[in-house]
């Protein structure tokens, strides 16, 4: 019997992390937990109840906001689809700035071991595949196997306007490098849980690299290990 294989995938903004992970979950029958998302919903609701940081707002926050992510990849926080609504650069950086509370972090990192577990005991995939800051130090610190994807910030920064202006976005090449740099100093600096490689982690830097070729090497690995 094939055993459930759990693999994070860590990193800053724009490193292909998240399209990365989607695309290894669809190869390899593992379930993705998109945790980028769960922290922009939660961005999203906090700046709808007017960013307060109040510890008991924030543990109810924690609690109280739904977040369902339907198999064709629409994302719905407390019932309203937010698929597009949380890609922006500004709930980015509600995410990140979130992201630091610890009442926040507890919940959420519940909240994922458990939709893993679930998805293990159910049977439906052969494992599971989770993205994030900490996936592999914090949350899954016994993953089967880590990455950790890195990248030019310049060349992360291209990433990330293309990606936006296929959206008819709006914004600069200079905004979302500024907001790339101040969410990645966020992240790093961060007390609980700063972004920071596993010991154990691989090291992927996918400034040159396409994303088949990550993906190649990520699915290689991963089928070295029993």
């Amino acid at each position: 019997m094939m055993s459930f294989k759990i693999i994070a995938i860590d990193g800053p903004t724009g490193s292909g992390k998240s399209t990365i992970a989607r695309l290894l979950a669809k190869e390899k029958g593992f379930l993705y937990v998109d945790t980028g998302a769960m922290f922009r919903c939660l961005g999203y609701a906090w700046k709808k109840q007017g960013l307060c940081q109040n510890d008991e707002v924030l543990r109810k926050l924690g609690l109280d906001t739904k977040i369902v992510f339907e198999p064709d990849g629409r994302v719905y926080c407390n019932g309203e689809e937010v698929t597009e609504l949380i890609r922006g650069e500004d709930i980015s950086l509600l995410a990140s700035q979130i992201s630091k509370f610890p009442l926040i972090r507890q919940n959420m990192k519940a909240q994922q071991r458990q939709l893993v577990r679930e998805a293990e005991k159910i049977g439906n995939y052969h494992g599971a595949v989770l993205e994030g800051r900490d996936i592999g130090t914090i949350v899954f610190p016994d993953a089967s196997l880590k990455f950790f994807l890195d990248g030019n910030n310049k060349i992360r920064a291209q990433r990330r306007f293309e990606q936006l202006a296929a959206k008819g976005e709006s914004v600069s090449y200079e905004e979302i490098l500024n907001a790339l740099e101040t969410r990645d100093a966020q992240d790093r600096n961060r007390e609980i849980a700063p972004l920071l490689p596993a010991k154990d982690a691989i090291h992927v830097n996918s400034t040159n690299l396409t994303i088949p070729e990550v993906l190649s090497f990520l699915i290689s690995e991963i089928e070295q290990v029993r």
